[in-house]
């Protein structure tokens, strides 16, 4: 059981909704475009994709801009000497239009939400992302109206792990870091990155995976609630 919490601050992609899925189906349209338009193969869209992305972590570092999907589909089209209109708003148009319509939100979340709310907790995000789009999500699923702040990589500068996002989110939930709860699906950035601020931490295993020990593990969002004590 977790005693004193305050503020319990979740992730958002794969721990709040299903992102691999709906990453996943977003970028087969980005495929069928790109077919349609210039006769790329899945396969040369998959390597001018990862090509950019790595191009773009390289020279902007892991922070908020780095995931810019208009700069990676600008970046596409530049180095293929293809033109910027119309297809690079298209491009990203269809991106999030796609995955905002297949969000598929883990069992029970908006729930959790709620209950967590009716506890009298403070309820946060930390994410890597930029918060448009973080808070579109959140909308999409009709769970924005629970959440009390939000720090995402592209105000602190910084990705997780970093110990400047859980600082921020210590900051907002204006408690101890000790009275904070970190959720998230990343072993690393998640988990162990809010064990080293010094707050409390669980790992979200939708997958039931169990590649680890000794770790604070959740399989299902609703089990929040029965180890968080009044």
């Amino acid at each position: 059981m977790y005693r004193s919490i305050k503020s319990v601050i979740f992730d958002v992609d794969n721990t709040l909704y299903d992102f691999t899925h709906s990453n996943r189906l977003a970028l087969n349209a980005l495929k069928e475009y790109t077919k349609k338009n210039f006769g790329w193969t899945a396969e040369e869209f998959d390597e001018k994709h990862a090509a950019v992305q790595h191009e773009i972590y390289e020279q902007l570092g892991y922070n908020g801009s780095c995931r810019d999907r208009m700069l990676r589909y600008q970046k596409m089209l530049e180095q293929s000497s293809l033109p910027l209109f119309p297809h690079a708003v298209k491009m990203y148009e269809m991106y999030w239009s796609t995955l905002m319509d297949t969000l598929t939100p883990y069992d029970g979340m908006s729930d959790v939400m709620k209950a967590l709310k009716e506890k009298g907790l403070k309820i946060g995000i930390g994410s890597d992302m930029v918060p448009y789009t973080q808070m579109l999500k959140l909308e999409r699923m009709k769970v924005l109206q629970y959440f009390d702040f939000m720090v995402t990589s592209e105000e602190a500068g910084e990705e997780k792990p970093s110990p400047k996002v859980f600082s921020m989110c210590v900051k907002k939930a204006g408690c101890l870091p000790s009275e904070c709860l970190f959720i998230g699906d990343d072993l690393q950035k998640d988990y162990y990155g809010a064990l080293s601020a010094g707050m409390n931490a669980l790992w979200f295993d939708p997958y039931d995976k169990k590649n680890a020990e000794n770790v604070a593990r959740i399989t299902a969002l609703k089990q929040i609630l029965q180890i968080i004590s009044d």
